[in-house]
């Protein structure tokens, strides 16, 4: 197959096609009516001698056939390179420029840092810049993710990132415990004892009962009670005031979870949960996901700027919450 210069349009058409699976909103975005852009689809499925996108069987939309699906990460991936090219400058204006970001991670990361990314980006007053969580990518294939352009960048441990991705520490974060306001275990510091004791709960979107502690303390010779395992984390809240269980999270996390929790100090010796953003190579250069990468640095130098200036100072029972921003 020959491309003639007069085809590369095509190939955005082709493109926003396979983001949106719909002619209509595919020609809405791209400003161009729905007879031009079947039409430019026909010329597509005749340059590519494949049927490319055909109706899908629910009668919602279109489904992208085998090749389409073979040639969409690396058509993305040539578009992202051409628009770099086409701005001598390499910048990108988040006041004024498009941009959709999807950024998936860990439960606890995405929870950290949603609210004051969020806020970033109002802050742009641009109603072109848009944000798109995801969580549960432990059991996911992320290679196939970013190559597929479903996420933009991970929010994750260090230790559980992909080595084959590029990656930048962006915290580290102690954990606490978590009991609600008024539990029968009192508000005295928290004793190893007490913690093996209580009912705990989890967070997994697979149902595991187990986690990062219960690995620490098996290597203590010590078990704790996991008695619940919720698969979303706005869920923390509401169960532990409704409770008696308990939940250690990172102490960043502690303001999200809401009113009517206080947070101990883990009674044992556990490493600091230590953030990290990765992302493809792909996107080393692009730069709206420089600018990206460069506010998720920002927003967490003010999350937890003590864990970048100096030593963290012993934590007793956090009773008094801090209401602006995360702890």
């Amino acid at each position: 197959m020959n491309l003639k210069p007069s085809d590369l349009p095509l190939l955005v058409s082709l493109d926003m096609l396979l983001e949106e699976r719909n002619v209509t909103r595919a020609a809405s975005k791209l400003h161009v009516s729905q007879p031009a852009l079947s039409a430019q689809l026909a010329r597509l499925r005749r340059l590519f001698k494949d049927p490319l996108l055909v109706p899908s069987e629910t009668g919602r939309g279109m489904v992208p056939t085998p090749k389409a699906e073979e040639m969409a990460a690396a058509l993305r991936d040539a578009l992202s390179q051409l628009g770099t090219l086409g701005d001598p400058n390499g910048t990108f204006d988040p006041t004024r420029d498009a941009a959709t970001f999807r950024i998936g991670g860990s439960f606890s990361a995405v929870s950290t840092f949603a609210k004051p990314l969020i806020q970033a980006f109002q802050e742009q007053r641009n109603r072109e810049l848009r944000l798109a969580f995801r969580t549960g990518w432990e059991d996911a294939d992320v290679l196939a993710q970013f190559e597929n352009g479903e996420i933009d960048i991970l929010l994750a441990p260090n230790e559980q990132l992909p080595s084959s991705l590029k990656m930048r520490s962006l915290m580290a974060d102690e954990f606490v415990m978590l009991q609600r306001a008024g539990h029968p275990r009192g508000t005295q510091p928290l004793t190893i004892g007490d913690y093996c004791s209580l009912g705990h709960l989890i967070v997994s979107t697979s149902g595991r009962m187990y986690g990062l502690m219960d690995v620490r303390l098996k290597e203590l010779g010590l078990v704790r009670d996991v008695l619940v395992s919720a698969p979303h984390g706005d869920t923390v809240g509401p169960i532990l005031r409704a409770t008696d269980l308990v939940c250690t999270l990172p102490q960043s996390m502690v303001d999200a979870v809401g009113p009517g929790v206080e947070a101990y100090a883990i009674p044992f010796d556990m490493p600091d949960m230590s953030l990290a953003m990765a992302w493809h190579s792909r996107l080393d250069k692009q730069p709206a996901h420089r600018w990206l990468r460069d506010e998720l640095i920002r927003v967490s130098h003010r999350l937890h700027p003590t864990r970048h200036a100096e030593p963290p100072k012993p934590l007793f029972p956090i009773i008094e919450r801090v209401r602006d921003g995360y702890h």
